[in-house]
């Protein structure tokens, strides 16, 4: 029987068969080859037990998922403030994971005046990126889900639990933010595949940071208005390079600021990481 992974935990896999949901383990050979099932995976069950993991359009290390369509990027523009450095890495991320990312800035009903990021949410819509604000897009955003499976990203206290209960009836718990930390708490334990509507969402740990496992090559590529700008060399990185026009574009504003800043952030990073052979 062919089944879709929609929880694990602790070993357990919960796995959805003609609208009806079993609990499987895995067959102990997929430790020999280094492989386990994971949430997003179509497998195939005998006697009750994972045979087999079905090809994957995509593997996620972080969040631990599969085979996902489009990721549902969270950023708050308060309570946390609005954080553009970890909005680009998880781009970047997702981008190198050839994943369509929808970007979702929350809590637009504690700002009184949107002017003051307006510039920076047109700029992300400019270079091609869907944005919707919350609570205000709740429903554009429902259909963007419809027949998909999606993951969730974004810091913990950006609002995804709430976000995921506007949408739905699931009640899943939320906390307040830490005052004492500036963050929010880890409210959710385990990744699960959660139906809305006619698709599903992921919803999965909270995090802070994300490591940047890719090349300077790779990176370079993931910032898409980046990768379609013409410079002198091919190949060129955007650091140091002569006839770099995406360093032109920053300096006449044509690019975000912001994004070429952490963008440099990025490459150094990498550059610092050991080689693998």
């Amino acid at each position: 029987m062919e089944g879709l992974i929609i929880k694990s935990i602790s070993g357990d896999y919960d796995c959805l068969i003609d609208g009806e949901v079993i609990t499987a383990k895995p067959l102990g050979i997929f430790r020999h080859h280094n492989c386990s099932p994971k949430v997003g995976d179509k497998v195939i069950i005998e006697n009750g037990k994972i045979s087999k993991i079905l090809p994957r359009i995509n593997d996620l290390i972080r969040p631990n998922v599969s085979n996902i369509n489009k990721a549902l990027i969270v950023t708050s523009l308060v309570e946390p403030d609005l954080n553009l450095n970890l909005l680009d890495r998880i781009i970047a991320n997702v981008e190198y994971n050839d994943i369509e990312s929808i970007l979702i800035f929350s809590k637009r009903d504690l700002v009184k005046d949107m002017s003051a990021y307006s510039d920076t949410l047109n700029y992300y819509k400019q270079i091609g990126y869907k944005v919707y604000l919350l609570p205000d897009d709740a429903l554009l955003i429902k259909e963007e889900i419809q027949n998909n499976i999606c993951v969730l990203a974004g810091q913990s206290g950006v609002g995804k639990s709430t976000f995921v209960n506007l949408l739905s009836d699931l009640n899943i718990k939320t906390d307040a933010i830490s005052k004492a930390l500036g963050r929010g708490k880890h409210t959710t334990r385990h990744t699960e595949l959660l139906r809305i509507g006619e698709g599903w969402i992921a919803d999965t740990p909270g995090f802070g940071t994300l490591d940047l496992d890719m090349s300077e090559v790779d990176l370079s590529h993931s910032f898409k208005e980046f990768f379609t700008t013409k410079c002198k060399f091919n190949g060129c990185l955007h650091i140091n390079e002569p006839g770099c026009n995406v360093k032109s574009k920053v300096e006449n504003k044509e690019i975000l600021k912001s994004r070429y800043e952490n963008y440099l952030a990025f490459n150094k990073e990498i550059k610092a990481k050991p080689k693998k052979y």
